[in-house]
């Protein structure tokens, strides 16, 4: 029985540029935090290559193997290719009919034989698949008779340039293998494979996606890379040539270890960005003067100082929410009024400040005494006149409580419940408002936009904000939906999103491009930052978030 099952496709109309009105989007593993930015990162490079190779090998159409719930498959169809997608998992097919509905999507193993009644194609893509397979040189045979001029693999590896494989389980997971193991390449045995499979000449993308899985830390080795497979040469910046490995040595003889030479060490360094040189050298500043902050330039132009923190960590060597980020930066204008509800230490009071000007207004919100030294060094550091400090936490009603602060590296996890950190805490008196209050002596009367994130206490925020978010204008929230931080509250985080709903307001999933999905507040579990947008409001933020980005506004690239 052939392998590939054809459905009909779902029907949508979309109502506006940034925001996807026709379905509820059904959250799956890709839509979670921890991938976005690498399903970003990874696009880019896949809208370069083709970019680059289609007017010069006159690509027409496009296969996207394993294309999971389409995201590639729409970057690709955006560089004027026509596009079909197939996936192992029928569920992923299902939602990416809905996302998509204008693309051709199947469900289809790349392992079957049957994977040849598809065709061929200029252009195939196959991101994120092979190393959960248990043959992943059958699937790269298939790949080549499915190919007519070149494929592009993206994939882990292996940090080896010998043609190794190594035989892993995979968790029962929907974003792993449908087995329970598969054969995980080096870069090497994927480019031998390549050769192996019929390709003429095969190339390293460069440079890799930029995430730090596609790079060497101080943590990890490099963990994935990006390959083209052509059928002829071809002569074009950012792609080098990858010669095929071969056996130099007894693999079962004994060699001394050695670690990289001064030279070596050096020459490292040498190559590395200069962002990287700068951290380097404070890093190693930092040993000899321990408390030393790390000065950062943030991506839209404040100025950070780096220390010891699990966000620090974040800025200085992976980045942190881009994708919320930029989406704040894009919704909010000059004359707003915000509100950064668990500040910490500043990074949204800092971007809000420079997007709402001097006629805007930012308060922040921190009660740890801690974070609030912090946040107010920030402050000063970057001349935020229009942003003030509200040592205090918010809840459903005033008062005062014991706050919870994390002594050591996970500092952003302060709650007024004892949270689940491997750190210790200690016990600090705080003062509890209810914000309808202390908008009320403020003189406050219109919000425009809220960041929430109150270690799970959100829902206490929530309703102690009622006339704010009953009475319009009400404004947008962007909001930390994560059932890990609100169960010590003893609620699940769709409350948070269920309450709102009732006094209609309507949810967004942000997809790592900064468009906007509706979610559904009804799901089992959440673990992501999800947008809500009151109705009366929503056509107003809409056509804010539809406009071009206004680059002199630093906008995040």
């Amino acid at each position: 029985m052939s392998a590939i099952h054809r459905m009909v496709s779902a029907s949508a109309e979309v109502a506006a540029p940034s925001i996807r009105q026709e379905f509820t989007l059904k959250l799956t593993p890709f839509d979670q935090r921890e991938y976005r930015k690498l399903i970003a990162a990874r696009a880019e490079t896949i809208r370069r290559v083709a970019e680059k190779l289609k007017p010069v090998m006159r690509l027409k159409n496009a296969l996207d193997a394993g294309c999971g719930v389409g995201f590639f498959s729409k970057t690709l169809d955006e560089c004027g290719l026509n596009v079909r997608g197939f996936d192992g998992r029928k569920e992923n097919i299902v939602e990416a009919r809905k996302r998509f509905p204008n693309l051709g999507f199947e469900t289809a193993d790349i392992q079957d034989s049957s994977i040849l009644e598809l065709g061929r194609f200029d252009f195939v893509l196959c991101c994120g698949l092979l190393y959960h397979l248990e043959n992943p040189l059958l699937a790269v045979r298939n790949l080549r008779a499915l190919t007519e001029k070149c494929l592009l693999i993206e994939s882990m590896c292996i940090p080896d340039e010998k043609p190794l494989m190594l035989l892993r389980e995979e968790p029962r997971a929907d974003d792993q293998s449908l087995t329970d193991v598969a054969c995980y390449p080096s870069e090497g045995s994927l480019v031998k494979m390549l050769y192996r499979a019929g390709f003429a000449v095969v190339y390293q993308v460069r440079p890799l996606p930029n995430h730090g899985d596609f790079h060497d830390t101080p943590d990890h080795a490099r963990k994935r890379t990006v390959l083209l497979g052509s059928s002829t040469p071809i002569d074009i910046a950012g792609f080098r040539l990858y010669p095929e490995p071969r056996e130099t040595q007894d693999p079962w003889s004994k060699a001394p270890a050695a670690g990289p030479s001064v030279p070596q060490r050096v020459g490292r360094f040498l190559s590395s960005p200069l962002r990287r040189k700068y951290i380097t050298i404070a890093l190693r500043a930092r040993r000899v003067f321990p408390e030393m902050p790390i000065p950062l330039r943030l991506p839209f132009g404040a100025w950070w100082l780096a220390e010891n923190g699990a966000l620090d960590h974040e800025l200085i060597y992976n980045g942190f929410e881009e994708t919320e980020l930029n989406f704040v930066q894009r919704l909010l204008r000059p004359g707003m009024t915000v509100l950064d509800i668990g500040a910490h230490h500043g990074l949204y009071t800092l971007l809000a400040s420079n997007c709402v000007g001097p006629r805007g207004r930012v308060i922040a919100f921190e009660p740890s005494p801690r974070e609030c030294r912090r946040l107010a060094k920030h402050v000063r550091l970057n001349h935020c006149s229009n942003a003030e400090i509200e040592a205090c936490a918010l809840g459903k009603e005033s008062g005062e409580a014991d706050l919870f602060v994390v002594e050591g590296f996970r500092d952003w996890g302060n709650s007024l419940l004892p949270p689940a950190v491997p750190e210790p805490t200690r016990k600090v008196r705080v003062p509890i408002r209810r914000l309808d209050d202390l908008l009320a002596a403020r003189g406050i009367k219109q919000v425009d936009f809220i960041k929430l994130d109150a270690e799970g206490g959100e829902l206490a925020v929530v309703e102690g904000a009622r006339r704010l978010l009953q009475t319009a204008p009400r404004p947008a929230i962007l909001a930390e939906v994560e059932d890990v931080r609100t169960r010590p509250w003893g609620y699940p985080a769709r409350e948070i999103m269920q309450l709102l709903a009732r006094w209609n307001y309507r949810w967004f999933a942000l997809s790592e491009i900064g468009t906007l999905y509706p979610a559904s507040p009804d799901e089992d579990s959440y673990d992501a930052n999800f947008v809500a947008l009151p109705d009366e409001r929503t056509e107003e933020f809409q056509r804010v978030l539809s406009e071009p980005r206004d680059r002199s506004r630093g906008d995040l690239v």
